[in-house]
């Protein structure tokens, strides 16, 4: 006999960022929430660890007061942020040499440049919340972030540095990704390079983003149900059935599902979600790549590291310093290339800038091949945005999708998380109090 919890007014698939807003929204207006999570932890793919004799951040990390919802969320709880040792060199591989300067330098170097570049994207995103507000956004979606480089004028030497910028933004291959992806992040800078690089990669919080996650679960009444795996969701206008991999049946009145889009068609849906929602999830997303942690033998000077898409690393700078030795974080645009936690892999990784530079022990986690998320940070291809963002946004019945994926603002971003469970947990409100004001419609595939 199947275990039928029927009391729910939402279910949430899914206890990140998303999922723990949408839950503590809703339930403080007073409905009843269930958030069903398959891992053991809240956070998705944010996630601390003690590893390398430190607290690490294994997944989502950097936050910013120019990102307005999480920022909002860190004022609210009182906490703190920290940053990295301030970079005073930077190295820089182009055509197969590696070259270094102090960071001055390499900023004058290409700062009109980068520039220039990053200022493209207000003519495509005028306002930034409405991404497709902007005609001209439709004419570039279909092209790639490697594409745009390429068209643009840039040396040889700009282009190599610029495709490893590109490419640890991705986590994933620069001739993958949609151009209009990138711009999403520059179009917050203004076109000021320092700017950019303080939103997107320099303050964490200094307890972790556990801390975060576990401030917003307390402000929560829902009720958390980890380690439970969703397999089919069964909804109609008036109810959905979530069944779970135990064949435990939780019923309610509409469901949030806030796993990676790239999981999404795990779950059966009766009837099926739109072609183009099922499509989106087949396609997948551009993020396939690594995050690697290091501990590195000696204090070794603050730096900074580039190399282009076709390296196994990227990007690589020093983070902290922990009983007289070096941890420095790196990211790198193909899993299959390195794996986190091979030692001696990472090591060559990083030679490629430091010659003599020696790995004690190195870790992360591979996202790409955890069943629950298959990717890392999301980032679209070319013609996503313009194809899907709509239809994410539209519900099916009782059924909603929500995550960083699907933010108006700073997708692939915990602020995008928060952004887009704030703007559900309210649609999904006004579905059950029978206000007006919502949009919805049904589809019903054979």
């Amino acid at each position: 006999m199947r275990n039928i919890q029927n009391d729910y007014d939402v279910i949430i698939i899914g206890g990140g960022f998303s999922g723990i807003t949408a839950a503590r929204e809703l339930s403080l207006l007073g409905h009843k929430v269930a958030i069903l999570e398959a891992r053991d932890r809240l956070g998705g793919r944010t996630w601390c660890d003690q590893r390398l004799n430190t607290m690490l951040e294994m997944g989502g990390t950097y936050v910013h007061w120019y990102q307005p919802h999480v920022w909002t969320e860190i004022t609210r709880y009182g906490l703190e942020l920290v940053t990295a040792p301030k970079a005073t060199r930077v190295y820089w591989i182009s055509e197969g040499k590696t070259h270094h300067a102090p960071v001055e330098e390499y900023k004058d170097k290409l700062k009109s440049t980068v520039e220039r570049l990053m200022s493209e994207s207000h003519k495509y995103l005028p306002l930034p919340y409405d991404p497709l507000h902007s005609p001209q956004l439709h004419d570039i979606d279909s092209m790639t972030a490697e594409e745009f480089m390429r068209n643009v004028g840039l040396t040889k030497e700009e282009f190599d540095i610029l495709h490893g910028w590109v490419a640890s933004d991705f986590c994933g291959n620069p001739a993958e990704g949609a151009v209009t992806q990138i711009f999403r992040w520059w179009v917050f800078s203004q076109g000021n390079w320092n700017t950019q690089s303080a939103m997107i990669s320099t303050y964490r919080l200094k307890e972790g983003t556990k801390a975060l996650i576990d401030c917003m679960a307390a402000d929560t009444k829902a009720d958390f149900i980890l380690s439970t795996v969703v397999k089919k969701v069964q909804h109609t206008q008036d109810s959905v059935a979530v069944t779970t991999g135990d064949g435990t049946v939780y019923t309610g009145k509409s469901v949030i599902v806030t796993v990676p889009l790239t999981t999404l068609q795990d779950i059966q849906f009766e009837p099926q979600l739109s072609q183009e929602k099922q499509a989106a999830s087949k396609e997948g997303q551009t993020s396939k790549g690594v995050k690697v942690w290091a501990r590195v033998k000696g204090e070794l000077e603050p730096f900074d590291a580039l190399a282009p898409g076709n390296y196994p690393l990227n990007s690589v700078h020093l983070d902290r310093y922990v009983d007289g030795d070096s941890i420095i974080v790196g990211f790198g645009p193909s899993v299959d290339w390195l794996s986190p936690t091979d030692r001696e892999g990472v090591e060559k990784a990083l030679r490629y800038w430091i010659p003599e530079i020696e790995v004690i022990e190195s870790t992360g986690h591979d996202w790409v091949n955890d069943e629950y998320s298959r990717e890392t940070w999301p980032m679209l291809k070319p013609n996503q945005l313009t194809t899907y963002f709509n239809e994410w946004h539209t519900p099916e019945n009782g059924v909603y999708l929500a995550g960083s994926t699907y933010a108006k603002g700073w997708a692939s971003f915990i602020d995008g998380a928060i952004e887009s469970g704030l703007t559900v947990s309210r649609k999904v409100h006004k579905q059950l109090t029978g206000e007006k004001a919502f949009s919805n419609h049904s589809h019903v595939n054979q």
